[in-house]
């Protein structure tokens, strides 16, 4: 419940924006200058780096709707388990790792087009869904054949390696502010938001180790994306 509070009391100002900006969009539509040219913009996203996660993002312009974008995300994790949502965990177990994939689909709207830029700046609206596969090792204690020094096999108990696969879906929506920075083709993109996703697994025994809260693997029902990414306009 402690992470739950810290994560809604980090949206609603988001919230707050959310209504303001939406009372004003009607005008801001009318009045916004159009930008000069389709733009192509590339963004790392860096926090998730903690799971193990490296995060690309591709946005494009939609021709002809100066307002308006598509972005989709490329997820890769491969490494050692993170733990983010356990207090005073520094690292994960040695025997933990991580294999997956994923990916976001984003449609973004855009409170006012770029004025001068050759991509859009500013307050925007996003929404769209999402997948993700992981492949979770992970240790246990049990009984196990081993060699000893004479060619003979005996059992003995100790730590086992096992796997367990995680496929989840989802969508969420979110409200951000994309700022450039000198020398102008990049740009950070603050965001913040709600979403809702499902998971499918093997076991609910085995994954009972990674449902520790929103950011972790196992994670299902509703979560609070938020954090920052660092583009290039190309």
């Amino acid at each position: 419940m402690r992470a739950l509070f810290w994560q809604l009391r980090l949206v609603w100002p988001w919230v707050r924006v959310a209504f303001v900006t939406c009372w004003a969009l009607p005008a801001a539509a009318q009045q916004a200058p159009t930008p000069t040219t389709r733009f192509l913009a590339l963004k790392v996203v860096p926090q998730h780096v903690v799971l193990s996660g490296y995060w690309l993002e591709a946005e494009y312009g939609l021709p002809r709707h100066a307002h308006q974008s598509v972005a989709l995300t490329a997820q890769l994790y491969h490494g050692p388990a993170g733990r983010p949502n356990t207090p005073g965990y520094a690292a994960s177990d040695p025997g933990e790792s991580v294999r997956g994939v994923g990916a976001e689909l984003r449609h973004r709207l855009y409170l006012r087009a770029a004025a001068r830029q050759a991509y859009p700046t500013g307050f925007y609206f996003s929404y769209g869904p999402s997948f993700q596969h992981f492949r979770m090792t992970y240790p246990t204690l049990g009984w196990r054949e081993v060699k000893g020094p004479n060619g003979l096999e005996y059992l003995e108990y100790g730590r086992i390696p096992n796997t367990t696969t995680i496929n989840r879906y989802g969508a969420a929506a979110t409200l951000g502010y994309q700022a450039p920075l000198p020398p102008g083709r990049v740009f950070l993109d603050l965001y913040a938001g709600v979403g809702w996703r499902q998971r499918h697994n093997q076991s609910d025994d085995a994954i009972a180790q990674f449902k520790s809260g929103t950011s972790d693997y196992g994670h299902r029902g509703f979560y609070f994306p938020a954090g920052v990414k660092i583009g290039v306009q190309l």
